[in-house]
Parts: structure tokens; sequence; C-alpha cells
């Protein structure tokens, strides 16, 4: 935690001076999967997680915006091993799995979103937007259980790659509460492109829709 809070400090007080910065908050459902690249495992099932944190809006022309931020993402997925395969779990036993069995992952990730925002001129209450953009991400916690139960929430961050980066595309409304006071409504898909497994047998990257709940101040 003590790392999250320093490097949104740096983060946000970074090229602060000077820039027309607009900040807003955001907590998002979110429903991710694992998307396999190997034959050796395959989807096997989603998970329900949540994504939020800080947002950055700076203006560089009227109805354009750069966009970022820094948010904390729960993610997740099952993966079923179609092989036998050794799980390495850390500062214990490594968990020696069947072939036929079911792994639910459970991700923390801190992540920096880097978009570009259009959005359209105020009608009535409401402006309308589309936004696509990278977001590159860095694994914080992996835990996983296991059919059978010898993966019970133990930690496989060893497993797990240590960097993630998607590209995202989506659109919503800013409905105005007064002033530069906005509620942000709006949905995102997520299209991850790294492999997540720190394994060169099975390769998997990450996927998620998340729907946007958040205010603008």
């Amino acid at each position: 935690m003590k790392k999250i809070c320093l490097i949104a400090a740096l983060f946000v007080s970074f090229n602060l001076a000077g820039q027309n910065f607009r900040f807003g908050i955001n907590l998002d459902p979110v429903i991710s999967w694992f998307s396999p690249d190997s034959k050796p495992i395959d989807k096997d099932g989603a998970k329900l997680g949540f994504n939020g944190g800080l947002i950055i809006e700076t203006n560089f022309q009227k109805n354009y915006i750069f966009a970022t931020g820094i948010n904390l993402a729960y993610l997740g997925g099952n993966l079923l091993y179609d092989s036998a395969v050794i799980i390495k779990v850390k500062d214990a036993t490594a968990a020696a799995l069947q072939p036929g069995t079911t792994v639910e992952y459970n991700l923390q990730y801190i992540s920096i979103p880097l978009s570009l925002k259009m959005k359209t001129n105020q009608i009535g209450y409401i402006s309308y937007y589309g936004q696509l953009g990278l977001t590159p991400q860095v694994n914080i916690k992996a835990r996983a259980k296991s059919q059978g139960g010898l993966l019970d929430k133990d930690n496989v961050i060893e497993e797990i790659g240590i960097f993630n980066l998607s590209y995202f595309i989506g659109g919503g409304i800013e409905y105005s509460l007064g002033g530069t006071t906005a509620l942000n409504v709006g949905i995102f898909f997520n299209n991850g492109f790294i492999d997540l497994l720190d394994n060169e047998e099975y390769k998997a990257a990450m996927n998620f829709f998340n729907l946007r709940l958040g205010i603008m101040f």
C-alpha cells in the first residue's frame, strides 16, 4: 500500500505546474478472462472484479483531451490445464496438478492508462465522448485456487509476469451537475496483447470489460 501511495503522489505531482488539469475518481465493475494462445490450456470462465482510482485530464484542443491517471485493478480468470503442470508457489512446495485441472487466478495490478478522449460540446446537461488508448499495468499480487485443493488462495506471483499491456476502446457520457462537476458513465473493452504466464509452455493474455462509474471535478 505504501508503494501505491508513493507512485500516486509522484504521478500527480509530475509536471503539474502551469498545466490546466481536471481531476476525477472512478470505481468500475469489471469482468475479466484469459485469452489462451497455446494448446495445453483453455479458457474456463471469467471473474468479476473492479478497477478504481484517480482520473487526470488535460485539454490540448477544445474537444480533444489527454487522459491518464492511476488505478488499482482486481482482475482474473480461470484456466483449464489439459496436461499435467507444476505451479510454483512462493515460499512453499510447488503444486503438481493433474491433467484436466482448472485453476482460478485472482490478480491485482497498478494501472496507468494513457489515452485520447474526444468529447462533444455539452448538449443540455450531457456531453458524449469516445476514448481509446493503452493501459500499462504492473502486477502486485497473484493468488490461485485449484480443483482438488492443492492450491487454495496460494501466492503464485512467480507464475505471473510482472508487466501487462492492453489497448482499450470505449465511450460514454458526462452528465453536468453544475460548473465543471459531472457524473461520468461509460463502457470500455480492454484487449491484452502480452503473455501473462511466466512459463514457456503456456501463453495467455488478459481481456476485460469495465463499466465506468465516476465523477469529474
